[in-house]
Formats: structure tokens, sequence, C-alpha cells
């Protein structure tokens, strides 16, 4: 095999994949990236078994056609250091020798037979969305995903596939965030999905690698198939697997009675947080809210004795209400809620709050976020 590209061009592909290459792993191939060269393109691919990337390129000349397995923990930083210029690689055996300029690194490969088959998505059940929205419902999403490996689908995001709207779901048991979006795509038949999360996240990077190829990709097709979801955008196919469930049913933990609705300016919520949580216990990170009319007043507490206090103006005219909560949750939710406003809807210091981002014009933005409280002393 033997091929010629920009230095440029060939870090742009290589920076599409690279971060599915797994550090550690008991299957040596899959440290290495599959470099696939043919006279019409130059294929890179990467696998870690449960996230899957191959992108192509147009702009190789390729002079000697072949599939090669080459580690990444050289070839890619080698790649990214090298100054702009013309890159030969170029393989004769095992080795495989990569030029440019002055630079020259010589790698040996792995059995290029070795690598995972990745499959193709079948492109007759393609389902197109905007792939900012696509972004942004994972963003509004995924920060609620569980840690807990004993709960593997809790790892995961739930995706209702309807014939008019796409739904997300993520939950840790103590937080949970929903976010829906109207659709207009064929979908045969209701489905529900449970989705590799870090293979979600990979979703900014091959859109901005399609936007980058032509600035007319502003879409990602979608493929359900088998026991994967596979995304295109441009010349990229993300491959992720799919979470047995089963996924709790989030309708029933949904509170329908929370009449107590304060509307607050994000920022200033956001800001008031920080400052007191620098006092907040290290162990509950707990922080409390005072809401009465017009005012919400915040205070944490430190086992050393320290004490922070802040108070902010709101928009509310119910009795008043004191509730705890985990600092720390509500920055998550507050950083991923695209509006200036958001309404936090409550019942009473025991009960699940509900937080929700408004519009000026007061129109549902389509999404939810559910918080468990915290119990304050002498609750």
């Amino acid at each position: 095999m033997k091929f010629e590209i920009q230095q440029e061009d060939l870090q742009k592909a290589l920076d599409v994949i690279a971060n599915v290459v797994p550090s550690k792993t008991t299957l040596p191939i899959l440290s290495c990236v599959l470099v696939e060269a043919t006279k019409e393109s130059l294929t890179l691919s990467a696998t870690n078994l449960d996230i899957s990337i191959t992108t192509s390129t147009t702009k190789a000349t390729v002079k000697d056609p072949g599939r090669v397995a080459i580690p990444a923990v050289k070839f890619v930083p080698f790649v990214r250091s090298l100054r702009p210029g013309v890159v030969t690689i170029s393989q004769k055996g095992e080795q495989l020798t990569l030029t440019s300029g002055k630079s020259r690194l010589t790698e040996n490969t792995m059995n290029v037979s070795d690598f995972p088959a990745l499959k193709k998505p079948e492109e007759k059940a393609a389902l197109a969305i905007p792939a900012d929205t696509l972004i942004d419902m994972i963003n509004e999403t995924a920060y609620a995903v569980s840690r807990d490996e004993t709960r593997p689908a809790l790892m995961g995001i739930l995706w209702e596939v309807r014939a008019a709207s796409l739904t997300m779901v993520a939950t840790d048991a103590h937080r949970l965030a929903r976010s829906v979006r109207k659709m207009e795509w064929k979908v045969s038949g209701d489905k529900n999905l449970i989705v590799d999360t870090n293979g979600l996240r990979q979703i900014p990077r091959i859109a901005a690698a399609a936007r980058d190829e032509d600035s007319a990709n502003t879409e990602v097709s979608i493929f359900v198939g088998g026991s994967q979801l596979s995304f295109r955008a441009g010349s990229t196919v993300l491959q992720v697997r799919l979470l047995e469930g089963p996924f709790p049913d989030y309708q029933a933990v949904l509170p329908k009675d929370n009449d107590k609705h304060v509307t607050i300016d994000k920022a200033d919520f956001a800001q008031a947080i920080r400052r007191v949580a620098i006092t907040a216990d290290r162990v509950t990170s707990q922080i409390k809210l005072g809401i009465e009319a017009g005012r919400m007043e915040l205070t944490a507490r430190g086992t050393e004795g320290s004490t922070a206090e802040d108070e902010i103006q709101v928009s509310y005219q119910g009795d008043p209400i004191e509730i705890g909560f985990n600092y720390s949750y509500l920055q998550d939710i507050l950083k991923n809620l695209q509006a200036e406003s958001v309404v936090l809807s409550l019942k009473d210091s025991q009960s699940a709050a509900l937080l929700k981002p408004v519009h000026d014009t007061g129109e549902d933005m389509g999404v939810l976020c559910l918080l468990m409280p915290l119990r304050l002393a002498g609750d």
C-alpha cells in the first residue's frame, strides 16, 4: 500500500475517529486505526466494539491500494505534530513508513484480518434529523445518565421514536431529563431504544466534520438495525450499540400536582448557586432554597461551621416554601437548559421538583428536568 495526502486532510480524518480508540484493551487490534486505500478514496476506521467510526476522504492520491492496521498510540500524535505539507505513507511487509519533509516514522503494523468487521447501515431505513436538533437533545439529557454499572440500562439514553416525534430520556434515579421534538419522518412502528451515551457523545464531532466537508451538510441520517444505531454525517458513519433494558417507567415518576411555580432568571440563579456552594457540605453538596413572594434566599452550611447566603429576585406569589437540593445537580441542569429563564415547579419540601426552560413567549421548549430534593435538617 502507498498513498500521499496533505497533513491537514489526514489529521482531520484522524481527529474524527481517534477518540474511539481505547487506551486500554485486552484485544490489541482495537488499539489500531484501520486504513483502507482504494483508487477512489481513503477510509479510516476505529472501534472499541461499543462504538465504531468510519470516515472517508477523496483527497488522497493512492498509488498502491491496500489495507493496514496501524497502532494509534504513536501514529496519531505523530501526524498531529507534523508541519503542513504532503505526507507519504507506504507499507512493506509488516512495517509502515510515514514521511513528510525531513520527518519520518517507521512503525510495525498488526494483522489487518484481525480488525473487527464493521457492518454497513441499511440505507433504505434512514431517518433524517437536523444535526443541531440531535446535538441539542443529547446535551439536554446526557448529563443525567447513571454511572452505576450494575444498572446498565440507566447508563444509556432512552429513545422513543414515533411517527411525528422523538423523545430522549436519561435518569440516574436522583434526577431525570427528558427532551422532546416534533419530527417529520416515516417510521414503521413505534420504537423504544436504549442507546449507549458515550457513543452519542461522538455526534458533535462527526457533524462538525460533515460541515467542514460541505457547509450544506446540516442533517444526520439515522439507521435503526439489529443491536446498533447508526448515524451518517457527510462521509462519516458512526455505529453505536444498543443497551438491553428494561428502562424504568419514567412517566410514573413525573409529578402531576406541583402547583407552586417559580420563574427564575437562569444566569442569576446559576451565579448565586456557585457563590453559596463554596461552603456547602462536601458529602451532601446541599444548598437550601427559601422561596417566598418575589424572592429566593439560597443558603449553604459547611461541616466546619462556615455559612454562605445569597438572595435573588424571582417571580412567585404562592405560600413560602423551603427545599434542599444537591447544588451540583442543579448546576448540571441549568448549564444544559437553553433559555434565559427557567420555571421551578414544587409541591412541598419532600417531593420531586420539576424544572423547565421557557421562551419569552411562554412557548414550551420540549425539555423537562426532574430533581429529587435532599431532606433538610429538622424535616
